[in-house]
This record gives structure tokens, sequence and C-alpha cells, in this order.
């Protein structure tokens, strides 16, 4: 941490003090020399001065040039406008000598800065319509003195390419609405805030707009009254955020929200000791959070999103998301954290050294003629430093090769036309750097092991020849397209225009990192391919009208990580397809924008993205998935779906190899494709299964059991046989309380309810079993419910009716076996008694709400919304109940309420989907278990007997698992011997053996008695 804090301060140091000087040639324009004479004295008032410059210079890529002095101010400075306002307040750059030295001091109680409801920008930009390109301000302190509490430090507003960097923006008080307002005009952005330094107003930096997006990077803050950063639904990218105060440092809010927050310190410090302290972070939108150290504050975050994959230390969030990681190949959930290298600031030489092209090299500007030959010759002449003067425009028709000596060339913010492209060859320098252009030719291609840095410039492309060349580092630059080749790529505040055929950037196998990354006019952002690396933080797409018929990134055999994505419609069509990724052995695969969070006007939110596979770390074994519980009815297929989480080390394939198999279970089961992630299931008989799913990294191996409950028929209280055929006498109804003489089963909806006061409710099913095929052997109960009205687990008892005959008597006045729903009422309903339900005791025999004389307590069932089957119930004393031989072939189940409270379940009103179901497993005593013909359902062996030891023995196979009883019965019905009772397997030959030495000679025959059937065979003894 210190290492990391004293670079911080190092780097920022160096880049405070240093002077920013021009040539005498270079015609910046000064406002101290003629014709504007500001004093810089901070007495005389030098807002007419500095206007007046801004004024005479209006959309021409000029430099405002302060040199070291307190300027004076006593009213607004506003950016220059033209005839037309789509060119007004753009390509017009501030600049002080150095960020100590040059001031700019409005003074103290200055009227229209005296009332925070009408706030006044110290500094105003401009606003739309129409992008405003290439705004700057640089190298300087803008002081907002004492008692203007209406005050701005700047309202800025730049696009595409623009900066406020080397800044400072002080209240002699603290007082003043924001130091940097983002905030007053939509489309704001893309562009760079750096090294810079806000101390007071209500909040540092305010942004706002939903197109907007901006990167921040190295931003001190202190003594804010309200936040440090409030963003209102722009993107904001931000690294190495400062923060030292009382209050909450971010604010993240609004619908179109999107903020990465990283590599940063955020420390309460309550000065005058009365404040508790708040939370550091406060979300409400999207936001992805990595490596934030937090000191002192109460809480380190609150966020009204859900955050996912949130690992935090004490003092330290060390990764944190609002969305689920969408992943297509196997990668772990957390961003790839590339080595971040800072922009370097190369050696400079002093102005006084610099060289034009311009002047004894032939070079003029503004005519339209070839300047390539003089670019060249100052090139060849052995200059370190090339400048072009501003305001001018130079034209090149053919490559310039940029050699020798040459180590920087400055563009003074001129412009570059023509078909010529820059060609970056080995000099006597390692180091490049080429900035403060606002076009450089056509283009520039690397053909140099050089470390090249662009920075406050627009370049149509970037082309890299030289395999592993030098390392890039982009600050505030627009390109068309990028094309790598080994490289390491390092950016902030990168924006790709134009209308491109093929990816803007194609890396490969390079690394690319960038903090802030936008894109507009449609195509693949970037495509990544043989190993490449890309870390994009902070992106904005801009979707044109154009259709998509490319993905918006490409990750062939690559790593990529994208964090703080949104995408922006501002005429429609968005991207189909957000990223294609495959790896190695695999196929493609895709993620598509429909299945992803949207902003409201349609474009997509992703704060986390990753698709790679770790060079680090230890392998964890993969986490395998399946639904832990399933039902099916016979013949149907189950269709089920496994799924692998892994960490993408190991063998690194984009999915894990992975297998199905049988766990537990009473017949075969058979797979489409056992080695597929999504299969068909098909079984040879009903009853409960163990399915496993295996997966395989190529070092370790993950599993996951789910259970099927195989039925043969599915009942509801509408049918009677199991398919959908109704037969009047399955039955669903409630029964009230409140008006106990009235019957319900016309109610769209039945009630269960445990309330006091008769307002108490009980749910009635019945189901018709009289066409069941064989003798059950399993059910099970399922409720269908409104999962979004139901906040918890609800336990309901269920009561069986009993039935002895099928003209039972349950009490005067009550209704039989066969009652009607259209009759059912509160006073005439069968085992009901004037209580509201409530626990049951099972050791008194007693509660729930139901006669026990005529009706057994079954269970509990749980409707549960988070429970995978929802309200499911399958117990072995449900299923005796089933088994019981009632003469009408009817059986009522009674819902009551364990606890206190009301719930509704759907009526039969609603459809055969939504009425209460039972499942139920029958013998089929045509077949096995394993699905072989078996007549009568078993095989029974003769009777082997020895006639000297009368030892006997016979084998026994039932086609499905069930209890039999086995006996020996003489010529005279009576019991001799019981040989067995016991469960069998199914399919499963067992051998018994008895003695028959104490039996008198005679007839005998072995009775075998199963559930599914009655066997016998004869046999004698001679004894």
């Amino acid at each position: 941490m210190y290492r990391t804090l004293f670079f911080f301060i190092a780097f920022f140091a160096v880049s405070v003090f240093a002077q920013v000087e021009f040539p005498m040639a270079s015609k910046i324009v000064n406002v101290t020399k003629d014709p504007y004479y500001a004093k810089g004295d901070g007495k005389n008032d030098d807002t007419e001065a500095i206007q007046r410059a801004l004024n005479d210079h209006p959309d021409g890529d000029f430099i405002i040039y302060l040199p070291h002095g307190i300027y004076k101010i006593t009213d607004q400075l506003v950016w220059p406008k033209t005839q037309k306002q789509e060119s007004s307040s753009r390509r017009t750059i501030l600049q002080g000598q150095s960020i100590g030295g040059t001031i700019i001091q409005l003074a103290d109680t200055t009227y229209g800065f005296d009332n925070a409801d009408f706030p006044k920008a110290l500094i105003f930009t401009g606003e739309g319509p129409g992008p405003k390109y290439r705004n700057a301000i640089r190298d300087m302190t803008i002081r907002t003195g004492k008692g203007n509490p209406g005050a701005i430090g700047i309202q800025f507003n730049a696009s595409n390419q623009g900066t406020i960097h080397n800044v400072k923006i002080y209240s002699g008080d603290s007082s003043g609405v924001y130091g940097i307002d983002l905030g007053f005009t939509e489309g704001i952005g893309p562009l760079l805030i750096k090294n810079t330094e806000i101390r007071g107003f209500n909040i540092g930096i305010y942004a706002k707009g939903e197109t907007g997006t901006a990167t921040l990077e190295h931003v001190t803050m202190g003594g804010q009254r309200k936040y440090g950063v409030e963003n209102e639904n722009m993107n904001l990218a931000i690294r190495a955020l400062r923060f030292k105060g009382h209050v909450p440092a971010v604010y993240n809010h609004g619908e179109f929200a999107m903020m990465s927050l990283l590599d940063g310190l955020l420390e309460f410090d309550n000065e005058n000791k009365k404040v508790k302290a708040p939370t550091a972070i406060e979300n409400e939108s999207h936001m992805f959070i990595r490596s934030m150290k937090v000191s002192r504050y109460k809480t380190m975050i609150q966020s009204k999103k859900k955050g996912y994959n949130e690992e935090m230390i004490q003092g330290e969030i060390i990764e944190f998301a609002t969305q689920e990681t969408p992943q297509l190949c196997h990668s772990p959930k957390q961003s790839m954290r590339l080595a971040v290298a800072e922009t370097p600031a190369f050696p400079e030489q002093k102005a006084d050294n610099w060289i034009t092209v311009a002047g004894d090299y032939g070079g003029k500007s503004n005519t339209g003629s070839d300047d390539s030959k003089a670019i060249q010759e100052a090139i060849d002449d052995g200059a370190e430093t090339i400048y072009f003067p501003p305001g001018g425009r130079w034209t090149i028709n053919r490559d310039i090769y940029i050699r020798n000596r040459v180590r920087q060339i400055i563009g003074i913010e001129g412009r570059i036309d023509g078909k010529g492209k820059f060609i970056i060859e080995q000099g006597a320098f390692n180091e490049l750097t080429i900035e403060r252009f606002s076009e450089f030719g056509n283009g520039i291609i690397m053909k140099a092991k050089r470390n090249l840095l662009l920075k406050n410039m627009m370049v149509r492309s970037l082309e890299t020849d030289e395999i592993g060349g030098g390392e890039i580092y982009l600050e505030d630059v627009t390109l068309g397209t990028i094309q790598l080749n080994y490289q390491k790529v390092w950016g902030r505040q990168v924006a790709l225009i134009g209308d491109t055929k093929g990816p803007k950037i194609t890396n490969n196998g390079g690394s690319v990192w960038i903090l802030g990354l936008t894109a507009k006019k449609g195509n693949t952002i970037i495509q990544n391919f043989n190993k490449a690396h890309a870390e994009l933080i902070g992106v904005e797409i801009v979707s044109s009208d154009k259709a998509k018929d490319r993905p918006m990134f490409i990750n062939d055999n690559a790593s990529l990580s994208i964090s703080g994505l949104r995408e922006t419609l501002t005429r429609g069509n968005a991207y189909p397809t957000i990223v294609e990724e495959s790896r190695k052995a695999s196929s493609i695969k895709s993620l598509y924008g429909k299945d992803l969070k949207h902003t409201p006007s349609g474009g997509v939110m992703i704060p986390l993205f990753t698709g790679y596979a770790p060079r680090l770390g230890a392998n964890e074994k993969p986490k395998a998935s399946i639904p832990h519980e399933m039902v099916l009815v016979q013949p149907n297929l189950l269709k089920i779906k496994g799924s692998v989480v892994d960490d993408g080390r190991g063998d690194g394939l984009c999915e894990d190899p992975v297998r199905w198999k049988k766990g537990l279970g009473p017949g075969k089961v058979a797979f489409s494709d056992s080695m597929a992630y999504e299969t068909d299931v098909s079984f040879t008989a009903s009853g409960r299964y163990n399915i496993i799913f295996t997966a395989d990294d190529g070092y370790q191996t993950g599993s996951d059991t789910g259970k099927v409950y195989v039925f043969d028929k599915h009942y509801t209280t509408l049918d009677n046989m199991g398919d959908g055929t109704t037969s009047g006498k399955g039955a669903a109804t409630w029964i009230s309380e409140f008006d106990n003489f009235s019957p319900h089963n016309s109610d769209p909806e039945m009630h269960v309810a445990n309330k006091t006061g008769g307002a108490s409710g009980k749910i009635y099913l019945r189901f018709d079993l009289s066409s069941l095929p064989g003798p059950l052997f399993d059910a099970a109960l399922k409720l269908e419910f409104n999962k979004d009205s139901i906040k918890k687990p609800v336990q309901l008892n269920i009561f069986g009716l009993k039935e002895t005959s099928k003209d039972m008597n349950f009490g005067d006045q009550k209704l039989g076996i066969d009652w009607a729903p259209y009759e059912l009422t509160w006073e005439n309903a069968p085992a009901n008694i004037p209580q509201t339900g409530g626990q049951f005791n099972i050791r008194k025999n007693s509660g729930g709400g139901v006669d026990t004389k005529y009706a057994d307590f079954l269970g509990i069932i749980t409707i549960n919304p988070k429970a995978p089957l929802g309200a499911f119930l399958r117990t072995p004393t449900l299923t005796e109940f089933f088994k019981r031989k009632h003469a009408s072939q009817l059986y009522t189940l009674i819902l009551t309420a364990v606890e206190p409270g009301e719930i509704v379940l759907p009526s039969p009103a609603a459809g055969r989907e939504y009425a209460p179901s039972l499942f139920v497993g029958y013998f089929d005593n045509s077949r096995s278990v394993g699905g072989e013909a078996m007549d009568g359902g078993y095989t029974l062996t003769k009777v082997n007997i020895d006639i000297y030891s009368l030892d006997c023995d016979f084998d026994l196979t039932v086609g499905y698992p069930q209890f039999v009883q086995i006996e020996i019965i003489n010529e005279f019905g009576k019991r001799m011997l019981t040989v067995a009772a016991r469960d069998l397997d199914g399919e499963k030959k067992t051998h018994f053996k008895f003695k028959a030495f104490a039996f008198p000679t005679g007839k005998y025959t072995l009775r075998v008695i199963g559930e599914a059937f009655t066997a016998e065979q004869k046999f004698y003894i001679l004894n």
C-alpha cells in the first residue's frame, strides 16, 4: 500500500510542478501580451483581457496561454462563440504555465456568485447542440474565493478528445456548489480529468447525463459538504481517487448510471469531531468496484442493488459488482487485473530548442501544398523536438519516416491532413512522444521496438508491424482503428470513432489495458485472438442506427475482461450479440443482448464480464450443478441441463468435459448424450432416482446429484385417467368459517386461513383413482401457487379422509365420501370441526382443525417459493393413504393452516395446469423395472425337494421392488411355515430355502403375496 501511495505522490508532484512553455515563434495566444495586456498581479481585474483573448480565437484549436501570475476575475469566463451554434464553444485550450504558478482568482463576494440557488461557473465552456471537440484546461489553479456560495469552479464540456489536466480548484471558505460540473448539459464526454485536486464546495465533481461519459484518474478531493463525487446517469471510469472528508465520498444513482471505481483511497476525516461517520460509497445503480481502500467510515458501501462476487476485507473492497458476472467459457468471476503502468513522462527538451517545420524547412500551413518534404527534412536534420505552430493546417501526401534523433513531435493543437502516414522507425532514443494534434495525417505505422506515447490528439489509425514491439501509451486520444501484434498498450480515455469495416481494435497476441473506452458507429469493438489479453474498464458503446451483423466483442482463444459497460442508443439498433468467445477445440459461444440487463432506452448494462483462463493461482475443482429436484411423468423424456462453474485453470478449455450417470434408482436410465451439458433422460420404471453430473477440468473433478421423481400418472382434481380425461368425481374447493353455510366452488381462488374471529378457511381436495391401471406403490402431492405473493415458507397440515365403507357416515348432517363441491360448507364438510387449524399433536392425535375420528394426519406440506418444486410432498405416510382400498376409489385430502395467517391457492377454475396434482406410480405386471417383458410381474421356479433330507428351495424374481410374504399352506388351508416377509429388489433373482422334515406326508401350496401380485405353486411331501 505504502509503495503505491508513495509512487502516486511522487508522480503527482512531478506533474504539478512541471512548467509548460512554448517557443517564441509558436503563435500561442499569450494573454499578457499585445493586444490583451492582462496583468496577472492579483490586483487588477483581468476578466476583460482574458475574455477578449478567448473571443478572438473561436473554433481554431488555439492555446490561450496564461503565464505565471494571479489573474483576478470578477465575472464568468466563457468559451468563444462563432456565427454557428454547432461550431461554438469548441477547440479551445486554456493553458497555464504551471499548476502552482498560474492562478485564476475569483474576487471575494463577487456579484452573481452569491446565490447557491442560482449557481454560476467561474469558467463556462459552453453547451450544445453538437459535440464540443478538443476543449481543455491545463496546468493552473482556480480559486473561487470567499463569500461566493453560488460559485462553480468549472462547467466543463468536451467530446471525443478533451481534458482537465494538472488543475487545482479551491474554494476559499469551502462554500460553492460544484468544483467541476459535468451535468449542466447533455452529451458531455468522452473526456479526461487527470491530476486534479478539488478543495471545498458542496460536491467536488457532479456528473449527469444519460449519454455522458468521463474518465477520472489521480483526482484528489477534500472538504466537500455533501459528496466527493456524485454521478447521476453518466458512465464514469475512476481510478486512483483520493478523498478525505466527513461526507460520503461517492454517490452513484440514476437508471442509466454506471460507475467503475478502482485503486483508490477514501478516508473519513472529522475535523470538528461532531459528525458521525457515514458510509463511504452510496450506490443505487450499476457499479463495479475494485481495490478501494476505505478508512474510518462507518461502512464501506451501501448499495440498493445486490452485490455479486463480493470480496471485502477490513478496510478494503477487493471487488464488488451489481450483477452476476456473465460468462461464456470457464473463467474466474473476478476481473482480470492486468498490470497497470502509469502514463510516463518521457524526457523533454526546453522549448528554446524545439524546431519548427516552417521557416528554414519551407513548411507552409493552410496552403494545401504538400509539406512532406519539409517535415522529413526537419526529422533527418537531427532535430529532437519538432513542433507545428497552432491554428495551422499542414498537408502530407506521402509517408513520413520518424527516425534519427526525434523523440518528441508536438502539434501545439495544429492539424496534419493528407494521404500520407507517419512510419516510426528505430532512432537514437527508445522513447517517442506525439501530442497535441487535432489531426495527425492518415495514421501511424509502428515498425520499431520503441516506447510510444500518444496524448491529447486525434489520429485515424495506429498499426504495429513489428512483432513484439515497444510499449504504447494512449492518453486522451481519438482513433479510428488500432492493430496490434504482441505489443502492450495502456490507455486512458480512448475514443474510437468512424464506421470501420473490420474491428476497431485488432489484438493479435498483445496486452491491452484501457481506462475509459468510448466506441461510436458500429461493428466489432475489439477482436482478441492468439492468446491476447484485454482489460477494458469503463466502456461506453454508442450504437448507431446501422444494423449490426457482427458481435460487439470477439474473444478467440484469448483473455477478455470488461468492467462498467454501457450501451447507449441514440437512434436505436442495439447490438444483438455482445460477445462471441471460443477457445481451442470449442465451438463459438455467444452472449446475446436480449439476455442481459438494459437501460430504459434499450442498451445493455454489464458491470463485469470475464472470459479468460488465469495464468497464476491454485486450480480449484469445478463446481457442477443440476436441479436438485425434478418430476417426470412417463412416458415423457426429462430434459435436463447441467452447468459448470470453473476458474478456467486446469486444461483451460472453454467447457470442462462432463458425464451423466445413474446413481440410485429402481430401473434403467438412458441418456440421449451422456457427455453433453444438456441431455434427454428416459427411465424404464417409475420411482425415485439419483442422477449424477460430473465435470473434469483435466486435474480435478466436481459432481452434483439431482433427485428425479418418476411417476406413471399425473392426476388433478379435475380428471380420473391421469391424462386429462374429466370424470366429474375429482374436486377442489374451500370452506369458510365466516359464511359457514355457503359453498365456494365457483370462487377463482381457494383460501387456507388460521385466523380468530370466524375468518378461518380450509381446503378439500378429492382425487378419483378408479381408472388406475395397477396397484399403487408411490404417490406425491403438488400444489401450485403464486410465488410473488409468498414472501416466506408457509406450512399446511394434510389429513386424509378415512373410508371404511362406501356409505360411511361422518356424523349428523355431514356429507359423505362423494361430497359435491357445490354443496360443501363449513357446517357439512366431513371431518371438519369448529377449530381454526394449528399445530397437530402426534402424541395426542389431535389438533389441526380436523376430527381425527374420521381423518388421519398425513404430514405437513411446505409452500416455499425458493424450493425447487415449490410445494411438493412425497412421504411413506402419504403413499400408504393412497394404497388403502377405498370402495369408492375416491381419496379426499384436507388442508389446514399450521401458523396464524392466510394463503391463497388457485381453484380448478384456473385450469388443469394450476389445479392441485397427484403423481402416482403403479405396478405394471407386464414388464420389469428394466423394461423387460414379464408376464404377471414375477417369475417363480418350481420347488426343488431333496427326497432324503427334505430340504427345499426355489427362486423368485419380481419385476418391481416390493414387499412380499411367502408362506407354506397345507391341503387343509393351515399355514405351516412363513418362509420370508421382506422387501425384494426388482429384476433380482432371490434364492429361498426351507426345511420340510417336520411336514407330514401330503399336498402343500407355496403362496407368494406381493404388493402387485399373488402366486401359488403346489408340491408334494413324502415323509
